[in-house]
């Protein structure tokens, strides 16, 4: 049995909900950053390399790279402490809002890039949560309106694709800025939090060049009643010199994670070809409707525009609506943030079954008030665990023991 997780979420049933969390470890094995970025750089054996490392699998990555390549010089950030190799900077950037912390990371990397020999090479390794956690804006907008913005995006429910586009038209070091920086293309290898999307979206694409798409941007940026200043509609409208398009290997995203997970899970098991997204209740909703007899294992991000003062994620609060949905059945449902951390929750998400309700009483108040941690930590079915050191977005995993499921 894994020691990943807490086991108070055992509690309601430790036989089954133990099976669970072997399968959610299959899934984060299958997405290991350092091996994964150990095998995909064994044919560059002690190559003197300058690295920069961006996201929340940047640990792990770093530490791949490490084994294979002479490591000269770089910056690794992430939103937690651990062991990252010795001649890189280490810093911990500030998350889901950028602020003071991921201000001076983001000085750190440009930095770097802009003093490395052209003749030491680059090497780039970013994965999801980067967008964040390292921050410069662009000449003519604020750090303060800069995360202001995304902590109105997040509130009003934005996708992931969306903050980002918004991102990189309001910052130097996304949508390629940290190349525009180094002046050159960077090979740059990813683990995406966004499957099936271009890697350029993963943590805003710093070494990636975007095609500039300024009024795209504000018109997210209105919707979400955001008004923008001239000066910042003139920064987000500013045009670069062309870059050249750099080497991008894609290492792992969420549906290695979702096989990974089903490939430890009973027969009969299937993964959902469908991304999980849009509103959380309706993309629960389509889940559920889609699941066969078993095990069903989705992937994806669902998007939650919060209201309340409670405290709970996109995971916490899908699985209580699932609770109402599974009350009196023997299923289980399952929702995972692979970076085990999921929005305010204090969690990584829950496990509820049949009982959940009825351990717990009627959830209408912990909805209503976006408190689903609190509701579910009292039923024994909150799921914490500490950082994974990746993320390649949330799993969810549905096992149908019976076909008493009531899908609106």
């Amino acid at each position: 049995m894994t020691s990943r997780f807490e086991p108070s979420v055992l509690t309601p049933d430790p036989r089954g909900r133990g099976q669970i969390l072997e399968w959610l470890e299959a899934g984060l094995a299958a997405v290991d950053p350092e091996r994964l970025t150990a095998e995909a750089l064994a044919g560059q054996s002690g190559i003197a390399t300058v690295v920069v490392a961006i996201g929340k699998a940047a640990p792990a990555m770093a530490r791949g790279a490490a084994s294979v390549l002479d490591i000269v010089g770089g910056v690794c950030v992430s939103d937690h402490h651990e062991p990252t190799p010795d001649r890189l900077i280490f810093k911990i950037g500030d998350h889901p809002v950028p602020g003071a912390a991921s201000l001076e990371a983001g000085a750190a990397i440009l930095d770097t890039v802009r003093h490395s020999p052209a003749s030491t090479p680059i090497l780039a390794l970013i994965s999801g949560g980067g967008s964040s956690l390292c921050e410069t804006p662009r000449e003519g907008v604020s750090a303060g309106f800069l995360s202001n913005v995304t902590r109105r995006l997040i509130a009003g429910g934005a996708s992931i694709e969306e903050m980002n586009l918004v991102r990189a038209h309001l910052s130097a070091i996304k949508g390629g800025g940290v190349s525009r920086a180094a002046g050159r293309a960077i090979d740059t290898y990813v683990i995406s939090d966004v499957a099936g999307a271009d890697p350029g979206v993963v943590a805003s694409g710093p070494t990636i060049p975007l095609a500039p798409d300024s009024k795209a941007a504000a018109a997210i940026m209105r919707r979400a009643s955001i008004e923008i200043p001239e000066r910042v509609f003139a920064a987000m409208s500013t045009e670069f010199d062309s870059m050249p398009m750099p080497a991008v290997t894609l290492l792992a995203d969420g549906i290695d994670a979702a096989w990974g997970v089903a490939a430890a899970a009973p027969a009969p098991v299937e993964v959902c070809s469908e991304w999980l997204a849009g509103e959380v209740e309706a993309g629960l909703d389509r889940f559920l409707g889609k699941a066969g007899p078993g095990v069903t294992v989705g992937v994806g991000e669902t998007v939650l525009e919060v209201t309340g003062g409670g405290k709970g994620g996109r995971n916490t609060h899908a699985a209580l609506i699932a609770a109402r949905r599974l009350e009196g059945t023997d299923s289980v449902f399952t929702s995972f943030a692979t970076d085990g951390v999921d929005g305010m929750s204090g969690s990584a998400g829950a496990i509820v079954d049949g009982a959940t309700i009825s351990r717990g009483g009627d959830p209408t108040w912990a909805l209503g008030d976006f408190d689903s941690a609190t509701y579910l930590s009292a039923s024994s079915d909150l799921l914490k665990c500490a950082p994974t050191g990746t993320n390649v977005s949330d799993i969810w995993v549905l096992w149908r023991r019976d076909v008493g499921l009531n899908v609106k």
